[in-house]
């Protein structure tokens, strides 16, 4: 329980960090930084220091597949995953098969169109 606390305390940082949420902004508010696009030399760059994750459909988003010792573990990844998707916002799917998770996390969309990958995906994908 104490690893989920400190984790939740990371993403709670992180929100803070990036601008956070789609809320109205109130007095005192800062405003959000820009996003920093990365050039896709950049993005193949972080993904190597990202062991295990991969760009997936055309550089849009990045994909991992863990194996756990049993499928009750996995399955409590995945639902931290979900959870730690919605309460940042990122746009995920979670793919559960006996004891492997697959995660495929997408760049934000821009216009209805797929963004691309940002500093933010990639440490959120990190914090995972």
């Amino acid at each position: 329980m104490s690893t989920q606390t400190a984790v939740e305390q990371k993403s709670t940082s992180y929100l803070a960090g990036h601008g956070g949420g789609a809320g109205p902004s109130g007095p005192g508010t800062l405003p959000e930084p820009p996003v920093q696009r990365l050039k896709s030399e950049r993005v193949q760059e972080g993904l190597k220091a990202m062991i295990g994750w991969a760009a997936t459909q055309e550089e849009t988003a990045i994909e991992n597949v863990k194996t756990f010792a049993t499928p009750e573990i996995a399955g409590l990844y995945a639902g931290f995953v979900a959870q730690s998707a919605a309460a940042t916002g990122y746009s995920v799917t979670v793919g559960l098969s006996g004891n492997q998770v697959c995660v495929t996390i997408f760049a934000q969309e821009v216009d209805g169109c797929p963004g691309e990958l940002t500093l933010p995906v990639l440490a959120f994908a990190r914090q995972l």
